[in-house]
């Protein structure tokens, strides 16, 4: 008996704009013909694009600004999962390109983390995406990373799914590669369960030409991670915060572990007891870096806090 088809990720590296823009109309097309729903995830400059050389097709599409959804890694499968929940019994295929030219080291490996975890979030889920990479723009690693993370279906095997990775490959996006060290500048503070006023009070010392509104999203998001260690973490923890250009970036380790790769991609619901704190991080924060281990963890956000 044949498998049931499954999730099918596939990498299209495309030699500049217009190579592009060919290959991935040619995609949508086919998939429109089909009768499937399409969804194309990408930066601005390529969606107008291929919006343009797609025409009156172009409205049959569902069209994300990848650059707002996915400035965060952490939020392109939640949205993904969206759209597909969307789409009832219909076939389903999309393009989604998290790395584009810009994108700085540690987004890359959070970028890196992602596609493998999208293999775990959609396992089985029969529908199709394609992850454009540009082999003019991108360091050549980063290309030779898009093909470690996307190989090829067996010969003969179009349409069917390559071989599932191994949980251990879903267990390392938790465990590294190691985050760079704080600056030697960095404001530290322990704290334990009841004694998170202090750390309130830090980040407003820290952020103190911040806005209203960005001070707030650092104090939430800031707050859902240490509430995590107290009540999740041994009851304690320590934040390390620290401004670099327009950022604010702040640590928070505790003893803690976590095990889902997934943490943080989860959409909570109505009535959920917890696990809320990683997904509104999510939410605020430009980043979110996790780093967990048998000897604790560590949560790094990054916000930006001025212009």
């Amino acid at each position: 008996m044949d498998a049931a088809p499954r999730f099918r990720h596939e990498a299209l590296l495309y030699a500049g704009l217009d190579d592009f823009v060919e290959r991935t109309a040619a995609f949508v097309r086919a998939g429109l013909r089909a009768g499937e729903a399409v969804a194309v995830a990408v930066i601005e400059s390529r969606a107008g694009a291929l919006r343009k050389e797609l025409a009156a097709d172009a409205d049959l599409v569902t069209w994300i600004d990848m650059e707002r959804v996915g400035r965060n890694p952490a939020r392109i499968i939640p949205a993904w999962r969206e759209w597909t929940a969307a789409q009832g019994p219909r076939g389903r295929r999309g393009i989604g390109e998290p790395i584009w030219v810009g994108r700085d080291a540690a987004e890359l490996v959070e970028c890196g983390h992602h596609e493998v975890l999208l293999d775990l979030a959609f396992a089985d889920e029969a529908w199709w995406l394609l992850c454009p990479y540009d082999v003019c723009g991108l360091h050549p690693e980063v290309i030779a990373e898009a093909r470690r993370a996307h190989p090829p279906p067996p010969t003969g095997a179009t349409g069917e799914r390559r071989s599932r990775p191994d949980a251990e490959v879903y267990a390392a996006t938790l465990r590294g590669p190691p985050l760079p060290g704080a600056p030697g500048h960095a404001e530290r503070l322990a704290f334990r369960a009841g004694e998170l006023a202090g750390v309130r009070t830090l980040v407003r010392r820290i952020l103190p030409d911040a806005t209203r509104t960005r001070v707030n999203h650092a104090l939430l998001a800031i707050g859902e991670i240490t509430g995590n260690s107290v009540v999740h973490g041994g009851a304690a923890g320590t934040i390390v915060l620290w401004s670099e250009g327009a950022h604010l970036f702040c640590d928070v380790h505790d003893a803690g572990r976590i095990t889902d790769p997934l943490a943080g991609r989860h959409r909570p619901t109505t009535d959920q007891d917890g696990g809320r704190g990683l997904w509104i991080a999510n939410q605020i924060c430009d980043l979110v870096q996790i780093r967990s281990t048998e000897t604790g963890t560590t949560v790094r956000l990054r916000l930006r806090v001025s212009d």
